[in-house]
């Protein structure tokens, strides 16, 4: 064997690893990209979920079984979050989750924690923000009581590339998609019909 074939042997061989380490890149790619969507779809419908459990109490805890007229009669901002026998609740709440039958007012979401878990991608950290929003634009935080509860549902997970931000003023109004870390974001808001 003369200089020329060891040559183009070795050059052979350098294409050969060349090609096999662009095939494993690209295998290993599109497993993390499936991986990140599997776990962006688990978080969306876990967030979804969280978001009709809160929506299903009642609007605030003066309203439960009766009708506010004034918004002075709503919590104030300050005392969201579970009272009374709602503390038991655990921080870090597991299946069967004791928010279901131990809250029974949206602000008792306030700053709650919860492990979800999925049979195929393990434990999802599922939290919860309450606030006050202004009557006429419900991005905007208000320190007094309003008829409008913005209710931030935040979902985590470590197989996630990117998160996904949803936004949305009501059920029926198109959503709003950002990104950010690596967890998902909805947004929704609870209304208090003052009229009946």
């Amino acid at each position: 064997m003369n200089l020329g074939q060891v040559l183009l042997i070795v050059l052979a061989l350098a294409l050969l690893a060349t090609l096999q380490l662009t095939i494993n890149s690209s295998l290993l790619r599109a497993s993390l990209i499936t991986m990140d969507n599997e776990s962006r779809i688990d978080a969306i419908s876990i967030a979804q979920a969280m978001i009709d459990e809160i929506n299903s109490k009642a609007f605030d805890s003066c309203t439960i079984g009766k009708v506010a007229h004034f918004t002075s009669e709503l919590t104030p901002q300050y005392y969201f979050g579970p009272e009374g026998t709602e503390s038991t609740v655990p921080a870090y709440d597991q299946e069967p989750f004791k928010s279901r039958t131990m809250f029974n007012d949206v602000d008792d979401y306030h700053r709650y924690t919860r492990l979800d878990h999925s049979s195929s991608l393990g434990t999802f950290i599922v939290r919860d923000s309450i606030i006050y929003v202004t009557n006429t634009n419900q991005d905007v935080y208000s320190s007094a009581s309003t008829w409008y509860k913005k209710i931030i549902v935040v979902v985590k997970h470590p197989n996630m590339l990117d998160s996904v931000i949803i936004s949305s003023i009501d059920r029926n109004s198109p959503k709003k998609v950002s990104y950010m870390l690596d967890s998902v974001m909805i947004k929704s808001l609870s209304v208090y019909r003052e009229y009946f």
